[in-house]
């Protein structure tokens, strides 16, 4: 996969800019139409460099575009950089403008206290994607042209806490911002604190320009075992530095106002082993792969919150469109409320879900950061929110598994589109995952091809899993689509006599199986991606690595598509040393497995007791959990599965058996448009690229053992093959 480069500032202005000249032209007064009379324009008041830059206009920019493509209203965003100019300048301008009703922004809470008067007494909806402070709850509870598309910092106080009680810390030291963001934490993290039974040493308030050395002597004489910063990246910085000079052995802990880019660059390697918890987007929804599909990089900390705020601001003007006399707030009230179909957040689904409430359907959306469900204060933020506690680890934000702030199930967009206002006679692709996303394995590695298939091609996406098998298979036997498919993607041994089932009910509609079988129908293609080879040189790998002698595997169930990984990886270890001990245990007995990360975390703990120091890691999304385990037991090196996993822990995963599955699914979607769909069966090896060892970056003096043994391995593979059948 080669991922499109970031883009860089100089480019998101050249894009927003881009965006305005070639769909509307522009005007002195900014990007005003002249070819389309009546564009939905939102105003953007988010900072593009500096220590708050961290809500990404450049995936604004992105999500505009790819919005428009799908045709309707045109959008178009009026974006200020509050870091070159003055936020209440800015503010006033566009609250002043009569063809702009939504203003995105602003990122501190200092900025929101000094221009949201300003904005809502016009009459103007103002949605901040960052302002995280309680305070503003209380503030602006009786205004309801006040929303904000992130949680209140209560939440991320009761998480920071539990985190840090699970992680066995009993003593920490508070150190908060002299803003009302700081002020929240320093109110309510005593009680946070003392429900986990933790104890506050001390606390004190700081400005960037205090004395750090002195803060750090005095929490020095507090001995904590933890220094929780409710701080900014300037502070967290001068802190961190404080705290290494004077010789703290204290961790320090900070909340989502504390990382970003900044913090990283200010600090260099200096920030290694600082910890902190930030919002995150829902993994189920795919947006963080999305983002790092089209920028190379992943999401910034408020990314998700930001792209919510402009799907707000297109719900609630295309609600205007269909109710012209209802108030700005009633409309946003309207469509936050939706019971209907549920949309999702990508531009596919967001341009759908403009046209049904256009046409007076009301969808029930949701978007890149969890469920856009509100209470009954607009400015308290949505009522779930996904955390993630993240380690600076290799010089990058390493982020362990999001959790979301209140019970939620995880649940795709709905499986049809309505017909009454249909998306023409473009092709309609189903993708059906083994899981929902977010298990950072197969489910993604298969959503990733699907979403470059849809930057590539013109078609209409549907995405089920495994949960949605009873509709699928009355949806597929009744032959009753509101939709019907053209392609059908499934994923996973375990839809093999669904797929077959549907396969021949509907000898119409071309399937593409991953995984499954030959099913000998016209119809249908089936693709195995064999993993011994490359699980042999992991074996190799492990095997010429470990210093204890003894290496293991920890897999999701002791089914047919684990066997190839299991077998391989004891034959490629027993080929090195025959000596050395592999032990494989399993999380669960059958498919719930690959989604039980706190078992296998145990397993991961039992493994490290043994003295087992390389872990092959072939549980799915229950992944997550050996790779906290190792974080904790310390002293143990990480195999990944099916795709690069390295970004989970770059100091751990030295390696990963990948399977080429987002290309796959991916040339399925590109057969399909071309007209190039070929039944039968494909087997993808070693030999052949289809699957392979790919050694993390920071670890590549282990490359050339690997190459040394690809030969072996490969002769290996294809003894295996004559006696397992694909």
């Amino acid at each position: 996969m080669t991922a499109r480069p970031p883009l860089s500032r100089t480019a998101l202005l050249s894009v927003l800019t881009l965006i305005c000249i070639v769909t509307l032209g522009i005007s002195s007064a900014g990007c005003i139409a002249a070819t389309d009379p009546d564009p939905v324009r939102i105003g953007v008041l988010l900072p593009g460099s500096g220590p708050f830059a961290m809500h990404s206009p450049d995936g604004l920019a992105w999500a505009v575009d790819a919005m428009n493509r799908q045709g309707g209203r045109t959008i178009e965003l009026v974006y200020r950089d509050t870091s070159a100019g003055n936020t209440l300048a800015y503010a006033e301008e566009l609250a002043g403008r009569d063809d702009i009703d939504i203003i995105i922004g602003p990122a501190t809470s200092v900025e929101l206290m000094q221009i949201a008067p300003l904005v809502t007494e016009k009459g103007k909806l103002l949605i901040s994607p960052s302002v995280t402070t309680g305070l503003v709850t209380a503030e602006f509870k009786e205004n309801d042209l006040f929303w904000r598309t992130c949680p209140a910092d209560g939440r991320q106080l009761e998480a920071i806490f539990r985190t840090l009680r699970e992680a066995g810390v009993r003593n920490v030291s508070l150190v908060t911002a002299n803003t009302s963001y700081g002020e929240t934490f320093a109110r309510l993290a005593p009680a946070a604190a003392a429900m986990n039974g933790i104890r506050i040493t001390g606390a004190v308030s700081v400005d960037a320009s205090d004395d750090f050395a002195e803060i750090a002597a005095r929490i020095g004489e507090e001995e904590p075992e933890m220094v929780v910063a409710a701080v900014y990246p300037e502070e967290a910085a001068g802190l961190a530095d404080a705290l290494a000079a004077a010789g703290s052995p204290a961790g320090l802990f900070l909340t989502d106002a504390g990382r970003s880019p900044y913090l990283l660059a200010s600090l260099g390697e200096r920030a290694e082993g600082i910890q902190g918890t930030s919002l995150s987007p829902d993994p189920s929804t795919g947006y963080a792969i999305a983002y790092e599909e089209a920028f190379g990089e992943a999401p910034q900390p408020f990314a998700a919150q930001t792209y919510d705020a402009l799907l707000l601001a297109v719900y609630t003007a295309a609600r205007q469109e269909a109710a012209p006399a209802e108030p700005l707030a009633a409309s946003l009230r309207w469509v936050v409320s939706g019971d209907g179909i549920a949309k999702g957040w990508d531009p596919q689904e967001a341009s759908e879900a403009m046209a049904m409430i256009r046409a007076g359907e009301h969808p029930a959306v949701t978007g890149a950061s969890g469920p856009l469900r509100f209470g009954e204060l607009s400015s308290a933020g949505p009522l779930v929110g996904y955390y993630t506690r993240w380690t600076v680890e290799g010089g990058a934000f390493c982020e362990g598994t999001p959790v979301p702030s209140a019970d939620v199930s995880p649940a795709l967009p709905g499986l049809s589109y309505d017909p009454v206002v249909g998306t023409g006679d473009e092709p309609v692709v189903w993708m059906v995952y083994p899981l929902v996303k977010g298990d950072r394995s197969f489910a993604d590695s298969a959503y990733r091809g699907l979403f470059r298939a849809q930057e590539s091609f013109s078609f209409a996406k549907r995405e089920c899993s495994y949960d949605d098998l009873a509709l699928l298979d009355a949806v597929f036997s009744a032959k009753n689509f509101t939709e019907k498919p053209d392609l059908v993607i499934t994923e996973g041994f375990q839809f093999t006599d669904a797929s077959r089932a549907w396969a021949k009910a509907n000898p119409d509609i071309r399937f593409f199986t991953l995984e499954q079988a030959d099913f000998g129908l016209l119809n249908a293609c089936d693709v195995v991606m064999v993993p011994y080879g490359a699980s042999y040189l992991a074996g190799v790998m492990a095997a010429n690595m470990t210093e204890t002698g003894r290496i293991g595997a920890v897999a999701g169930a002791p089914v047919s598509v684990i066997d190839p990984f299991v077998e391989g990886f004891r034959a490629g270890a027993e080929a090195y040393d025959p000596l050395v001990n592999v032990t494989v245990l399993y999380v669960g007995e059958s498919f719930e497995g690959f989604g039980m990360p706190e078992r296998a975390g145990a397993l991961t703990r039992e493994l490290r007791a043994g003295g087992v120091d390389i872990i092959l890691m072939i549980a799915g999304s229950s992944n997550a959990g050996i790779v906290d385990a190792a974080r904790e037991t310390g002293d143990v090196y990480l195999i990944g599965e099916d795709t690069d996993q390295s970004y989970l822990a770059p100091n751990l995963v030295v390696a990963s058996v990948v399977k080429e599955i987002d290309a796959i699914v991916y040339h399925a979607v590109e057969n399909e448009i071309m007209g190039r769909f070929a039944p039968g069966q494909e087997v993808w090896t070693l030999e052949d690229g289809g699957t392979g060892l790919f050694i993390s970056p920071r670890f590549e003096e282990h490359a050339r053992v690997v190459a040394d043994w690809r030969e072996r391995a490969i002769a290996a593979e294809k003894d295996y093959l004559k006696t397992a059948a694909p």
